[in-house]
């Protein structure tokens, strides 16, 4: 990964915790999704389309909801993956 500035550093921590808190707290989500990967897609969403600015001034709690609602469309596009693979072993 390239040079992350002090910013977004603090942005990838900020999302690091609250992920890792939200798979603590909701063992669906550790048991289907890969931590790494989904602190990855959330960090380069929010990198790519909310300002830095904006993303220090949201609270705790808000950004925690808008992870966790990533979270759970990670959540739902692994289950239709699931789906789909049990559907071409059980046709």
């Amino acid at each position: 990964m390239q040079e992350l500035s002090r910013e977004k550093k603090e942005l990838l921590a900020r999302i690091t915790k609250i992920v890792e808190h939200l798979m603590q707290k909701d063992s669906s989500y550790q048991y289907y999704l890969d931590k790494d990967k989904a602190i990855q897609m959330i960090f380069k969403y929010y990198c790519e389309k909310v300002s830095i600015k904006e993303l220090k001034a949201m609270s705790d709690f808000r950004l925690t909801g808008f992870v966790e609602g990533h979270l759970m469309t990670l959540l739902l596009i692994e289950g239709e993956d699931d789906i789909d693979l049990k559907a071409m072993f059980y046709v």
